[in-house]
């Protein structure tokens, strides 16, 4: 029998279909890894990114000078070897000679010293500009005071760069693993007109992966890149990064199912998982707590904060709280390390919450009533983030302080898309906070409370950060220390519970590591048995 042409196309499309989802529970060829997004990816562009999910993608399509791991430790990546002037300004780093862009072309110094240019350039615009300013003349490029090229960043040969700093910090490493400090191609940028990172054809990376395609509002589809200097050690085949659909199965569904290699849960999703032969990854490094809008009343007023602290009684919330939340009477976690895994509460001790003092406390109060509108006390929203029961918890608090203090906040469950947008622009006079660093370190968790709507503005407390960074050991620990207990003493963060998260392989799945600091999964070395 003869069948016509088109036929035989689609029983040959057909057979290839089946040879590539067969034998595979998750749907691909062996070793390949589907993930979920928990949204649309923005910008690939690494100095200009803002978004978590975009974040993701350009960790696994691009690779910085080195790599920080979740223990503290630094290690080697596009730079094979570095060292450190013994003053702590001049770092020089010896790149790979096998280090190349997805096109085949060597990574040199200079395409390093391009993106720390575009990132400082104004015009660039980047969210994490400030968090390198300690590089020398940063700050005045940021500001369009200097061109670009005057930048503390120098190309000494193609493989040889020197960065130098303004002053020490030795949490520097640790910043040149963040999607900012990657490498740009000034060529392959120039090209884009304008469109760098906003499409498959559009971004050229140094990782592990490439971005295969990415189709508008489409799942993006990664592959190994065969230029990557450690390609041969790459054992996942393909990488789908799923983006969110309306109507899509929950994520939770979604692994337990199958659909999914991995996942990332909060404790409360963890805790309806049951059954199944998974891997799991544990990290109990956020504190969640409440933090106060210090740019408006009624929390402007530092005897109403001061009162609420001399009132604190965890006494009936404690009981109540799952296995994955913790009572904690600090701002950083003690599984917080230092540069070289040291035990940051081991080395610095704990802070000091003030004593309960009712009789403090309602004096504190009368004062504050004094120097505020009532009607502001009336007004004060609490708003915390859907999905993690935290207003269940704070209503045992809440009792207290309607009792003692005769102070009623109004609480807001938010979706997180609305609480991220209203806490940063301050429509809000209370909040459940999440205090965590972008990486395991305590200057990174403290940072986050430096200065802006709810954070300390006192001076000595980003003093108290630089001399830290500029610090080691013991020494660094007590500098951080007297921040966190600043935090305490100003009535600016009130610690709640210590939160574990998790990050849990599907049955069959192993290789796949999670930085729960950059939420960031290194999919490099999954493999599907």
């Amino acid at each position: 029998m003869i069948f016509p042409r088109k036929f035989l196309m689609a029983a040959a499309a057909l057979l290839a279909a089946a040879v590539l989802f067969s034998g595979c529970r998750f749907g691909r060829e062996e070793n390949a890894l589907v993930y979920d997004l928990d949204a649309v990816p923005v910008n690939l562009d690494p100095q200009s990114a803002a978004d978590a999910a975009s974040r993701l993608v350009i960790q696994c399509i691009f690779e910085g000078l080195v790599t920080a791991r979740d223990d503290g430790s630094i290690q080697p990546a596009a730079a094979e070897d570095w060292s450190v002037s013994k003053d702590g300004l001049t770092y020089t780093f010896y790149l790979r000679e096998d280090v190349k862009w997805e096109n085949g072309d060597p990574v040199t110094a200079a395409d390093f010293v391009f993106g720390f240019q575009r990132l400082l350039n104004p015009d660039t615009d980047a969210p994490d500009a400030e968090n390198y300013f300690g590089i020398e003349n940063a700050e005045e490029v940021a500001a369009g005071q200097m061109e670009p090229e005057m930048l503390g960043v120098e190309a000494v040969s193609e493989k040889e760069l020197v960065i130098r700093l303004e002053e020490a910090d030795s949490r520097f490493l640790e910043l040149l693993d963040q999607p900012a400090a990657m490498p740009c191609h000034e060529e392959f940028f120039a090209g884009t007109k304008g469109r760098y990172g906003l499409g498959a054809k559009l971004i050229m990376g140094n990782g592990a992966f490439y971005l295969n395609s990415w189709p508008e509002d489409g799942n993006l589809s990664l592959r190994p890149s065969q230029t990557y200097h450690s390609a041969s050690s790459v054992t996942a085949t393909s990488l789908l990064l799923v983006v969110p659909k309306e109507g899509r199965d929950s994520k939770l569904q979604r692994f337990t199912d199958g659909t999914v290699s991995a996942a990332a849960f909060t404790g409360m999703e963890y805790m309806e998982l049951s059954g199944g032969d998974y891997t799991v990854l544990e990290n109990g490094n956020s504190i969640w707590g409440l933090v106060f809008n210090t740019q408006k009343e009624p929390f402007s007023n530092e005897n109403l904060r001061k009162a609420l602290f001399l009132d604190a009684d965890f006494s009936t919330m404690e009981p109540e709280l799952p296995e994955y939340l913790e009572r904690i009477s600090a701002a950083v976690s003690p599984g917080i390390v230092m540069g070289e895994g040291e035990s940051y509460r081991e080395l610095a001790g704990m802070p000091s919450l003030p004593a309960q003092d009712l009789a403090a406390a309602q004096a504190a109060r009368d004062q504050a009533l004094q120097e505020i509108s009532s009607e502001s006390l009336r007004a004060a929203r609490l708003i915390v983030p859907e999905g993690e029961g935290h207003e269940t918890y704070f209503a045992y608090l809440s009792q207290i302080w309607q009792r003692d203090l005769g102070v009623y906040l109004t609480v807001e469950v938010l979706s997180q898309a609305e609480y991220d947008a209203r806490l940063q622009s301050g429509d809000f006079e209370c909040a459940v906070y999440r205090l965590s660093g972008d990486y395991n370190s305590p200057g990174s968790v403290l940072s986050a409370m430096e200065g802006g709507l709810y954070g300390c503005s006192d001076p000595a407390y980003g003093e108290l950060l630089v001399r830290a960074g500029e610090s080691e050991g013991a020494e660094a620990a007590a500098l951080w220390l007297q921040a966190e207990q600043m935090l305490f003493d100003q009535s600016l963060f009130l610690p709640l519970y210590r939160q574990s998260e998790y990050f849990l392989l599907n049955t069959g799945v192993s290789g796949v590591t999670y930085d729960f600091y950059s939420r960031t999964p290194d999919f490099r070395f999954g493999v599907v048995n």
